[in-house]
């Protein structure tokens, strides 16, 4: 059980509070567009059939975030805490009024990438602050607490941005609060910030000297070259009236270009793994990840990402094939209630279960829960009622909330007093690395299988002197009778896949056995 002491004492600071609320909001507009996302792409005229494009809106954030924690972590070593958490907190601002005034899928994803590169750096300064304000003896509690809190906000997302599309409906184009809301919560919270520690190791002026620069641009180049080609992947081979195209999807101009994304982000890689054994100040601690413990929490934490994401943006794919454009963000944050809510409920509760059951039975009860549920989905959708989704969602939502609490904690307790906050940053660093991954590999298996499946139907093809109006509704058809019903199978297979990557989770946590049961022993001790 978490220290009550510890949080009390994080609590009793207005500006930790602060701290913590910005932390919370960065996580939230994390998965906030999940429910938003079907009106963002029809307000900026985006074709919806394009996912691999949109997909981008998510992408974008997931990597700036990825590459920002450890950066940021360590300028707050260097310049002080405040200066760090401030300057993400502008960063995250300007983002997301970037994000309002877009009017282009492009102006959104550079919005996106600007916000996602503040909210990530919020939260490696927050441990850190938390860490200060403790000391050594209420570091772990501390940690945990602010690593819930960022757990928290993209638990919320969802619900967070239905409520504010809906509430909001009777403006033009109501998504654009969603980001416009930050400013004002921002700048309130900037004034209590004022307060922060100003603590650091060294001279501002020497600071450049110990950033990780080369290896955050290396990161940044693999993050961005591979998902690129992930995305994009779906479109080999493509041709009209096939995959995307049988939707009304246009092609993707890094089609081609696939091979030498995929031989950069191979590149890139080598060239961060070598650049970092040899880094006097490493971008990503070296040390920690020589442990086989930690490295097991690394790899289960990928795969909960993937699965947490791939069910989190199927939902409003699809909700958007059934529903009238008007109720998609409705009707997606409506579906993804239930499946947030076990999540929270399930993390909340994870704590007894493990009194009860054990830790290692507790993740194995997750990780069961979590790939049931997915494949539960994955039947249910066959019945064509995207409501009779709702039971498979929440027994995965029960499922990834056992795991979240214990996987977010394993890493801190693996580590030195020194490296806790690395820790926590690693562990979600590499979740979210899942989520990314994750939905772009998905994506583009998804419409590399649903052009194989539409490639054995007869293409629509225009008949000599046959009126415009009449080949329309001809192709509607086409899309309601064929089209949509494989795009339900392509679907129900993510699931499947989601539901064997939890499983595969299950082999890193085995992996940690003795850790769980010394664990155990000295509890009982």
């Amino acid at each position: 059980m978490v220290e009550a002491s510890p949080i009390r004492r994080l609590l009793s600071s207005p500006s930790m509070v602060a701290a913590l609320i910005c932390v919370l909001l960065g996580s939230i507009d994390l998965t906030v567009v999940a429910s938003i996302l079907p009106g963002m792409i029809g307000d900026l005229g985006v074709n919806t059939a394009d996912i691999d494009r949109y997909i981008w809106a998510v992408n974008a954030y997931l990597i700036a975030y990825i590459v920002a924690i450890p950066l940021a972590g360590r300028v707050s070593d260097l310049v002080g805490r405040q200066p760090a958490f401030i300057g993400s907190l502008l960063i995250f601002l300007a983002g997301s009024i970037l994000c309002a005034t877009s009017d282009t899928l492009a102006d959104l994803v550079i919005g996106r990438a600007v916000q996602g590169f503040g909210g990530g750096g919020l939260l490696p300064v927050a441990l850190a602050l938390a860490g200060d304000t403790l000391g050594r003896k209420g570091q772990l509690a501390g940690i945990g607490f602010v690593s819930a809190v960022e757990t928290i906000g993209w638990i919320l997302g969802p619900i967070y941005g239905a409520a504010v599309t809906g509430w909001l409906d009777f403006t033009d184009e109501p998504w654009r609060w969603v980001f416009w809301l930050n400013v004002p919560i921002l700048a309130a919270l900037l004034v209590a910030l004022r307060n922060l520690s100003r603590t650091t190791s060294r001279s501002p002026g020497t600071a450049i000297t110990g950033l990780d620069l080369p290896g955050a641009v290396l990161l940044t180049i693999a993050l961005t070259t591979v998902n690129l080609a992930l995305a994009s992947g779906g479109e080999i081979g493509a041709r009209t009236g096939t995959g995307l195209r049988a939707m009304g999807g246009t092609e993707n101009p890094l089609a081609d270009q696939i091979p030498w994304l995929l031989a950069s982000a191979v590149i890139s890689t080598i060239l961060l793994i070598a650049w970092e054994l040899r880094s006097r100040f490493p971008l990503l601690p070296i040390t920690l990840y020589r442990q086989s413990s930690f490295l097991a929490t690394i790899g289960a934490n990928l795969c909960l990402g993937a699965v947490l994401m791939v069910s989190m943006v199927n939902v409003p794919v699809v909700v958007a094939l059934t529903e009238e454009s008007g109720n998609v963000s409705t009707v997606s944050a409506i579906m993804l209630a239930p499946f947030t809510i076990a999540i929270a409920a399930a993390s909340l509760a994870a704590g007894q279960v493990a009194r009860r059951l054990d830790e290692r039975r507790t993740l194995t009860v997750g990780v069961a829960g979590a790939a049931t549920g997915c494949l539960l989905v994955a039947v249910l959708l066959a019945t064509g009622n995207v409501w009779s989704m709702i039971p498979g969602l929440v027994v995965a939502g029960i499922g990834l909330g056992l795991l979240l609490p214990a996987l977010g904690t394993l890493p801190i307790q693996l580590a030195g007093a020194s490296e806790r906050g690395a820790a926590a940053s690693s562990a979600l660093m590499f979740r979210l690395l899942g989520m990314t991954v994750g939905v772009s590999t998905l994506t583009a298996l998804g419409v590399r299988r649903l052009q194989t499946l539409t490639g054995r139907l007869d293409p629509i093809v225009r008949e000599t002197d046959e009126s415009t109006a009449s080949f329309l509704i001809r192709q509607r058809q086409f899309i309601i009778d064929d089209a949509i019903p494989l795009s339900f199978q392509v679907i129900q297979e993510t699931f499947v896949a989601a539901a064997l990557i939890a499983l595969v989770a299950a082999v890193p946590i085995s992996r940690l056995d003795h850790h769980l049961e010394q664990g155990a022993a000295a509890e009982s001790g």
